[in-house]
């Protein structure tokens, strides 16, 4: 009897993810704001020499914001940071809206916006 209960919970769970699915609106990539990363030749993957280029060119950019060092952060990182698209700040930090939030907060509070 447990396991028709079961069943059953799982099978209602996967109609209203399903039904859910169908009906969430979503943008796409309408929304202009997320520039697109660079792509490598072959055209399925970030190209990870062109995302780094400019955070490695100032010494401990990422390394900073990586460590949450936030106090040592300069306004030309920030530039630089912000101005990378979504795909390569995803590349070089892991969990990268919580990254990303303090590295606005951190510029913000520099003057940067």
């Amino acid at each position: 009897m447990s396991g028709n209960k079961q069943i059953t919970c799982v099978s209602i769970l996967a109609v209203i993810v399903v039904i859910l699915s169908i009906f969430q609106k979503t943008n796409g990539n309408s929304n202009s704001d997320h520039a697109l990363a660079p792509m490598s030749e072959k055209g399925l993957l970030p190209d990870l020499r062109s995302c780094v280029t400019n955070a490695r060119n100032i010494p401990n950019c990422v390394d900073a914001l990586k460590q949450f060092r936030l106090t040592i952060i300069q306004k030309e990182c920030c530039v630089v940071l912000v101005s990378l698209p979504g795909d390569c700040f995803g590349i070089l930090f892991p969990m990268r809206f919580v990254f990303r939030i303090a590295l606005k907060a951190t510029c913000k509070l520099l003057g940067v916006f």
